[in-house]
């Protein structure tokens, strides 16, 4: 990661949760153990996976009715084992497909009474067969209607065409799990990260394998991310030791990853979403409260800003562009499961105070309309993404998709061979559409005017020749009016652009504060990165005579003792208690030492060597947190 301090437009993002009246709650969120969000959204939805007994469903709640659910809110249940993924159409707000441990995969419709509904929806649109073992992961194409990727646990990724209810294509070459899938921007290939520590590029109508490289070593599985319509891809994982790591790859060479960056020593995986209209990845690590965000740019990742809470997230489901509040500058949502029964919006603005649409933080982004069709994309068609002006979502607000595609009501049987897909003339793209004007906003003057010319040109021949003398004075009177709360409006709005500047002298002056402490901050990382190196040293020593296991429980708690002091939360008392943990391990380790004879001098001194470094590392923690309050 760049260290150095760029210009940017999104340096000083930053996040706001939502207060809790205005959070799902009441929620029975799953606790199955699988690698998932937990939690879709689209402008009119967000979807939860179910803690149901025995069987499995999902809930989807109008974002309209925010707070507590209520208990016989109806459940999406067909399923005959936990519901392990869900996802959105992006061309259909209305459609959501969903996968889990029975094999199967659904395709629904949210009924239109689902607010007032009491039963339960049990019958899916149609329900995809043909996976070997459980299913894991289902993601839309973002290109073409109806074209649905889904993985599962038979070492397998297989290409639906939903609106047929056929198999168009079964990716094959995984050794172990699937732990992630992403499509590339158009819809034509699809990256994969796999237990067996591989990286995968397919392309998905011919299912040839493209590239493979090894990726992170670790053994906690590791997730996939396209940034965009580059040539590249982000990876989150671990290292041998278990650090959290983000790689960034050039699409066309998996040998080795061109970037490298760790984040930190912890247990929770990383889960990486990019926003290509803004070139930011966030970062979101499960079993914590942070967030952290990076520009790419001149093919590095450069540390913008993090995102802090003392409550952990189980999983992070992010808005569509199309449906974030433009008008205060968001630029992007998220929903977080921190809790088995809350899910929280976390809001993402640029600090601007502005009236008028910011054309330089909102470019074009996706419209939710299909490029393609399922039949033209099966036959070779490619086509980028559908784009709309954010203008348009800046005046009318989140842009709502339908579509009036069909579905078919049953899967088709898989074809007995497939036929590599034939080269087709790429549709036009469509041109974006362009905001329109908004209507000027008349004074109090002009619409008075108005008014009384309208009365005059409605009235008869006869007056409008002979206007009484009454008539005259009730229209000047009307003018004087008019003419005193124009000027009050004018120094109301003199008063009011002077608040503005005051107020935009408030925010300079804590950007400044920021930028001093985020200074702060890294001088503090620094620190414990020495101590940590100082303790590694320490441990590197006693490996000759402590066993392997022993020095991976001391580390991991050390670990996360250092977690802690690298996110600065001040909790002091928690780094007391790990340090005491620490040093019962290593007088565990000291006992055990002191049954090799001729050994347990040396061993000794060591350990208590290692104890005072342990010491100093908590003391230089409480230096550096003193430092920043």
């Amino acid at each position: 990661m760049a260290s150095i301090v760029r210009s940017s437009k999104y340096r000083h993002v930053f996040g706001t949760a939502y207060k809790r009246e205005d959070c799902f709650e009441n929620l029975r969120i799953s606790i199955n153990a699988w690698d998932t969000n937990y939690v879709t959204a689209n402008p009119k939805y967000v979807a939860v996976n179910w803690n149901a007994g025995g069987g499995g469903a999902f809930c989807v709640v109008p974002l309209g009715m925010a707070g507590k659910l209520r208990g016989d809110f109806p459940l999406f249940s067909a399923h005959a084992g936990a519901v392990l993924d869900t996802a959105f159409s992006p061309f259909d707000d209305d459609i959501i497909a969903s996968g889990a441990e029975d094999h199967q995969v659904m395709i629904w419709r949210v009924p239109k009474d689902l607010e007032e509904r009491e039963e339960d929806v049990t019958e899916p649109l149609l329900t995809l067969g043909g996976h070997g073992r459980k299913v894991g992961h289902v993601v839309w194409n973002p290109v073409a209607e109806g074209v649905l990727a889904v993985s599962s646990s038979d070492y397998t990724i297989k290409i639906w065409d939903v609106q047929k209810g056929q198999v168009k294509q079964t990716l094959k070459g995984f050794k172990d799990s699937i732990m992630s899938i992403a499509w590339n921007h158009n819809g034509t290939l699809i990256a994969a990260t796999c237990r067996d520590k591989k990286l995968r590029i397919f392309d998905a109508r011919s299912g040839e394998l493209l590239q493979e490289g090894t990726s992170h070593t670790g053994v906690k599985g590791s997730r996939v991310a396209w940034l965009g319509s580059l040539p590249r891809l982000a990876t989150t994982g671990f290292s041998r030791s278990s650090d959290r790591e983000v790689y960034v790859w050039d699409t066309d060479n998996l040998e080795k990853p061109i970037s490298k960056m760790q984040i930190d020593m912890s247990a929770g995986m990383l889960m990486p979403f990019y926003d290509p209209s803004t070139n930011v990845l966030y970062v979101a690590g499960k079993g914590d409260g942070n967030i952290r965000y990076y520009e790419y740019a001149d093919e590095q990742l450069y540390f913008l800003s993090e995102y802090s809470s003392p409550e952990p997230q189980r999983g992070l489901g992010v808005m569509p562009k199309r449906g974030v509040d433009v008008a205060k500058c968001e630029v992007t949502r998220f929903f977080k499961v921190s809790s088995n029964s809350l899910v929280e919006p976390i809001s993402f603005k640029v600090p601007r105070k502005a009236e008028t649409f910011q054309s330089d933080i909102f470019p074009p982004a996706p419209a939710g309309k299909p490029a393609l069709s399922a039949e033209q994309y099966f036959s070779g068609a490619n086509a980028d993404p559908v784009l709309i002006d954010m203008a348009k979502v800046f005046n009318d607000g989140p842009l709502i998709v339908g579509s009036n595609a069909p579905i078919a009501t049953s899967a088709a049987p898989p074809p007995a061979a497939t036929t590599p897909p034939v080269t087709a003339t790429p549709p036009v793209t469509a041109t974006p559409p362009v905001a329109a004007t908004p209507p000027a906003i008349a004074t109090p003057s002009q619409s008075s005017a108005r008014s009384i010319n309208e009365e005059r040109l409605a009235s008869p021949a006869g007056s409008a020749t002979s206007v009484s003398s009454a008539a005259r004075a009730a229209e000047a009177k009307a003018l004087v009016a008019d003419s005193a709360e124009l000027e009050a409006l004018r120094q109301e709005n003199a008063r009011l652009k002077q608040q503005l500047e005051n107020a935009q002298s408030q925010v300079v002056g804590a950007e400044n504060r920021i930028n001093a402490a985020q200074e702060q901050l890294q001088k503090a990382k620094q620190q414990a990165a020495a101590d940590e190196q100082a303790i590694e040293k320490l441990k590197s020593d006693l490996s000759s005579t402590a066993t392997r296991d022993e020095i991976q429980a001391v580390k991991e708690k050390h670990d996360v003792a250092l977690c802690k002091v690298g996110n600065l939360q001040g909790n002091l008392d928690q780094a007391n208690n790990l340090v005491e943990e620490y040093k019962a391990k290593l007088a565990a380790a000291e006992a055990k030492a002191q049954e090799h004879e001729g050994v347990a001098a040396n061993l000794q001194k060591e350990l208590r060597a290692a104890i005072d470094a342990a010491n100093s590392l908590t003391a230089a923690a409480e230096k550096a947190v003193d430092s920043l309050q």
